[in-house]
């Protein structure tokens, strides 16, 4: 590993998606958006290790073939005798777009992995959706960040929130604001912001500045996504669906590519802050890039693309 490499850490789980409009027959797909985020990075050439815990069964034992096949860093990953956590999907909409039902309890996700002893090798920490938000997992992620805080690296927060599989309200929003406050960098939607703010959320997003975050990305479906910064500076990024099969995992896409090509530009770590407008500027053009292919696959399966250098 080098001071490049990514940690990411967030559930893994089975996405069940639908193959007819009616329901009648589903397709078991790995996803989880910690897994997509891992697997995005490392389709794009990152160097990226996944912090997980991950069941013996049968799913289990597929996440683990694929990690291997994908050559990402395994260092990180315990396992357990509890079933692979599911998301059904419901038949999906005209726009793609899906809706889960959760299915957690009693599941691998309920034991988060240990701390790991040393982040030595690593420039960047991202943690994302509720494995790093709620329960015993989310609290693990809390450490994390603060570990990775001390110990010198760029942090990102994947807010992707998910409000069936959260608790009341304003515990998760204190949860989800305590991993804010931790992070150089948020992505979150359209539809997390108007969770997170209803009926306008531009001026409390930018209140985060004030409180230690440098960027944020705001990802918008169909019409592309903004990076905002500190000090106002707003770079836009925008590819069209040409061909749309489903929304799946198009968001843990758009930041594990976002984040491949930062760190393909060495603008990881303590470079983070003071990021330049070329390398943003690319690397929002080349996850928008990646996040609209994924959208014409089923569920969450990224391309194998290379970051281009940074713009002039």
């Amino acid at each position: 590993m080098n001071q490049g490499a990514v940690l990411v850490f967030g559930e893994a789980l089975a996405d069940l998606v639908p193959e007819d409009e009616h329901g009648e027959r589903y397709q078991s797909v790995l996803g989880g958006s910690g897994f997509n985020t891992a697997l995005a990075l490392a389709r794009c050439g990152g160097a990226v290790a996944y912090c997980a815990t991950l069941s013996r069964d049968i799913t289990g034992r597929r996440f683990q073939a694929r990690l291997v096949a994908e050559g990402i860093d395994q260092r990180f990953i315990a396992d357990s005798d509890a079933p692979t956590a599911l998301a059904v999907v419901a038949p999906l909409g005209a726009d793609g777009g899906a809706r889960y039902h959760f299915h957690l309890a009693d599941t691998a996700l309920a034991e988060p992995p240990p701390l790991p002893g040393s982040l030595t090798g690593f420039g960047h920490l991202h943690v994302t959706s509720f494995g790093a938000t709620i329960g015993p997992s989310g609290d693990t992620a809390l450490a994390l960040l603060r570990q990775a805080r001390s110990a010198g690296l760029s942090t990102s927060y994947d807010l992707n929130i998910r409000p069936p599989a959260l608790p009341e309200r304003e515990a998760a929003l204190a949860a989800i604001e305590q991993r804010m406050a931790l992070s150089d960098l948020i992505r979150l939607s359209t539809d997390d912001a108007d969770w997170l703010y209803p009926g306008s959320y531009a001026a409390p997003l930018r209140c985060w500045f004030d409180r230690g975050v440098s960027s944020i990305l705001l990802t918008e479906g169909g019409r592309g996504a903004t990076l905002e910064r500190a000090g106002g500076k707003i770079i836009r990024g925008f590819v069209p669906v040409t061909e749309l099969v489903d929304t799946i995992g198009a968001g843990d896409s758009f930041i594990g590519a976002f984040l491949a090509s930062l760190a393909q530009a060495g603008e990881l770590g303590a470079r983070l802050r003071g990021l330049s407008d070329g390398a943003a500027a690319s690397a929002m053009d080349f996850a928008a890039q990646v996040a609209a292919e994924t959208c014409g696959r089923r569920g969450c399966d990224p391309p194998r693309l290379t970051p281009k250098p940074p713009y002039e």
